[in-house]
C-alpha cells in the first residue's frame, strides 16, 4: 500500500477508528446557520483530504507524530435538521464519544459555529464544571438573536454562558474586526470576559498571550474554538463570512503553540467552506492546526 498523500482512504491523518488512541477526530458537517455563504457542511471531509498532506513524518518543532496518535470517529448524522435539533444530535454525539473513551482528547471539524454550542454542553456536562474558552474569531459572536431566533452561528458565544456552559471571566476572545454594534462587541467585557481586536492579536507574542491565559483561566479545563475567519482572507478564502484584516497563518500557529502548558480538554475549527476554498488552502491551514493541537499535546 503505497504512502503517497493521494492515494489511499481519506480519513483524518489517514488514521484508523481506535478509542485507544489519545485524541480523536469528529466531524460535524452542519451549516444551516450561515449567514452568508454556504458550505461548511463539507469541511470535515475536506480537513481529511487536506490532512493527507502531513502525513509524512513527525512534527518539525513538537518531535511527535500525530498520525499515529488520532483516531477518526467519522461524522455525525447532523444535517437536513432544525438548528435546535442539530444541537442536540450533537450534545448526544459528543457525549457518547466522551464516554467510550474518557481519555481522549476530542477534536471537532466543523460546521459552523453554532455547531460550538452542542460540543460545549457535552464537555460542561463531563468536566462538572463551567469551562474556559479561548475563542479566535473574527466576529464576536455575542449578537442577543440570530435574525429573529435565540441561537445561531453568531449567538454561540452568548448562548455558551447564558446557560452557564462558560465562565465569562475565564474567557477571551481573540481576532474581532468585523462590523459590529459596540452594545454587542462589548458584551462579554461587561460579564467579565476579555477580547482583542485583530491589530492588537498581530502584536501580541504567544508568551503575552500565555500570561493572559494564566492569569484569567490558570489550570481550569479549557476549551479551544478556532473560527478560521480570524485568519485573514489572505490566508484562509474558504470561509462563509470573510473579513479583511485578519492574523496569518504564522501567528495562528505561534499562539496556538503557547497554549501547549495549559489544560486544554478539546479543540474545534469551524467555518470552513470548502466551495470557495479552490486551491485547498483553507482546509489546509485548518487541518495543521489540528494536527500542531495533537502534536504538542501528544
Amino acid at each position: 500500500m503505497s504512502g503517497l498523500p493521494y492515494q489511499g482512504i481519506a480519513t483524518f491523518l489517514k488514521a484508523p477508528q481506535d478509542s485507544a488512541r489519545p485524541f480523536g477526530f469528529l466531524g460535524l458537517p452542519y451549516d444551516c446557520s450561515v449567514t452568508f455563504r454556504p458550505g461548511a457542511r463539507m469541511a470535515p471531509n475536506a480537513l481529511r483530504r487536506a490532512s493527507m498532506m502531513l502525513t509524512d513524518g513527525r512534527h518539525p518543532e513538537f518531535e511527535t507524530d500525530p498520525c499515529a496518535l488520532v483516531s477518526d470517529l467519522g461524522d455525525l448524522d447532523i444535517m437536513q435538521v432544525g438548528q435546535h435539533d442539530a444541537l442536540r444530535r450533537i450534545e448526544a454525539g459528543v457525549s457518547a464519544a466522551l464516554e467510550q473513551a474518557p481519555a481522549q482528547t476530542l477534536l471537532c471539524a466543523g460546521g459552523d459555529h453554532l455547531t460550538t454550542l452542542g460540543v460545549l454542553r457535552a464537555q460542561r456536562r463531563r468536566v462538572d464544571q463551567p469551562l474556559s474558552l479561548i475563542h479566535f474569531d473574527a466576529h464576536c459572536d455575542t449578537w442577543a438573536s440570530h435574525f429573529g431566533d435565540d441561537i445561531g452561528h453568531g449567538t454561540f458565544l452568548r448562548n455558551a454562558i447564558d446557560e452557564g456552559l462558560v465562565a465569562p471571566e475565564r474567557t477571551l476572545s481573540l481576532g474581532l474586526r468585523s462590523p459590529v454594534e459596540p452594545t454587542t462587541r462589548d458584551w462579554l467585557a461587561e460579564q467579565g470576559g476579555e477580547w482583542l481586536n485583530s491589530r492588537e492579536l498581530m502584536t501580541l507574542n504567544g508568551e503575552a498571550l500565555a500570561q493572559k491565559v494564566r492569569e484569567r483561566m490558570g489550570n481550569t479545563p479549557i476549551y479551544v474554538t478556532f473560527d478560521i475567519d480570524v485568519l485573514d482572507p489572505a490566508h484562509a478564502p474558504g470561509t462563509g463570512t470573510p473579513e479583511i484584516g485578519g492574523i496569518t497563518t504564522m501567528k495562528a500557529l505561534e499562539l496556538l503553540e503557547a497554549l501547549r502548558e495549559f489544560n486544554l480538554i478539546g479543540m474545534d475549527v469551524v467555518e470552513v467552506s470548502p466551495p470557495y476554498d479552490p486551491q485547498e488552502i483553507t482546509s489546509l491551514a485548518a487541518a495543521t492546526l489540528l494536527w500542531t493541537f495533537i502534536a504538542m499535546r501528544g
